[in-house]
């Protein structure tokens, strides 16, 4: 029995023991008490409503609304974007580029040669402890570079490989996301670079751990920058070894989206 019900009912057995009053007061007692609790009621179930509509909605991962596509690849130099103030978001293509001598602010120590940026450092500490859980030892091959130390590393590919080749495998100085000190080449081995591809049935340490990555790293904030077939969308060929930081809420947006990450960070422009 619900608390108006208990109320009516005693209302109802206090006025049948009043032998002083007759039948009809006692009716037109039972009859006040019914009509008052109705009110009561009501104005509690307009409360009610009224602080139930007054709550905040759940947040969610969600699909970002569709905006302005990126656009097409091509070789530029155009200055990107900050969104928000933030180098977390900012889109580094073939096209945008960091603006010239940029440094990230603080970096950190993640082993003894390499850098990032002490928000990421500690994301990557946290997700190499529990891929370790898993008996996958992941280790950085490559983080933070500088504009300069990125020049050496293109062209030394145009020297090995061509500028054709380099331009599409290669970032520019300033157009990389080493830069960012935001970005890892994750690797098993020191020197080795992952180039495994996600796989149904893994039987190799590098497939195990290209497989736990994309079921996992989005947890941690990390996400591939270029999957595989995605070269019309990202600008550069696959590197299942590439891992940029965005943060653990847009990491989860981001592998809602189902957009590539460029296409991601630029709807965010």
């Amino acid at each position: 029995m619900n608390c108006a019900a208990q109320v009516l009912a005693y209302g109802v057995h206090v006025t049948s023991r009043r032998s002083d009053l007759s039948t009809s007061t006692r009716i037109r007692m039972v009859l006040l008490v019914a009509a008052l609790m109705t009110e009561v009621l009501s104005t509690a179930s307009g409360a009610q409503s009224q602080t139930l509509t007054e709550q905040p909605a759940a947040v969610f991962p969600h699909r970002l609304p569709l905006g302005t596509a990126a656009p097409a690849c091509a070789v530029g130099d155009t200055a990107t974007t900050f969104p928000g103030g933030s180098e977390q978001f900012a889109v580094l293509d073939p096209t945008y580029r960091l603006p010239m001598g940029w440094k990230p602010a603080h970096l950190a120590w993640v082993n003894k040669s390499q850098q990032l940026q002490r928000e990421a450092a500690h994301a990557w500490r946290t997700m190499q402890l529990a891929a370790a859980h898993k008996a996958i030892r992941l280790t950085i091959v490559s983080a933070y570079r500088s504009e300069s130390h990125q020049s050496s590393v293109f062209n030394r590919n145009v020297k090995k490989n061509g500028r054709t080749h380099a331009v599409k495998y290669v970032a520019r100085p300033g157009h990389s996301e080493h830069q960012l000190a935001l970005t890892v080449d994750v690797g098993l081995t020191a020197g080795a670079t992952l180039n495994a591809e996600p796989v149904t049935t893994p039987k190799t340490k590098s497939q195990r751990a290209a497989n736990w990555l994309a079921a996992h790293a989005f947890e941690y904030g990390w996400v591939r920058s270029y999957p595989k077939d995605g070269l019309k969308k990202t600008c550069y060929g696959s590197e299942p070894w590439h891992w940029r930081f965005i943060g653990v809420t847009e990491a989860h947006n981001y592998r809602a989206s189902g957009l590539t990450l460029r296409e991601y960070l630029w709807q965010k422009r």
